[in-house]
């Protein structure tokens, strides 16, 4: 059996979890955020041999796609979503481009590594 004060205290802590509102997306730290990502995303796919003249369209439907997301639901750290860089995969395969995994890869990697980072940059937080 779970003491009493255990289980108020979880209630208390996901009530707290479920109130907190997450700031709104920056228009500016998203176009700067998504030039970073698509020349990241340029100059690591352009040395794959599996786009061959592919690589400037599934760079832009990567970058239409983040830059949407960033856009409308990025609002700071703990709000960067896998569900874009699905989205990214499944759109380059479905237009029957190449490496649509490889692609997803290299881009979810690169916002792992900057996107929560730059947010804190960018707004002077922790």
């Amino acid at each position: 059996m779970v003491p009493r004060s255990v289980s108020w205290s979880s209630k208390q802590i996901c009530r707290a979890a479920a109130e907190y509102k997450f700031p709104d997306p920056i228009p500016e730290f998203a176009e700067a955020e998504t030039e970073k990502f698509r020349t990241h995303l340029l100059n690591r796919l352009s040395k794959k041999d599996i786009y061959e003249d592919s690589v400037e369209e599934v760079v832009d439907v990567c970058t239409e796609i983040f830059s949407n997301f960033l856009h409308t639901e990025y609002g700071g750290p703990g709000t960067l979503l896998v569900i874009p860089f699905i989205d990214m995969a499944e759109t380059v395969h479905g237009r029957g481009l190449p490496g649509a995994s490889q692609a997803a890869s290299v881009a979810v990697k690169w916002a792992q590594n900057h996107v929560d980072k730059d947010w804190k940059e960018w707004t002077g937080s922790d």
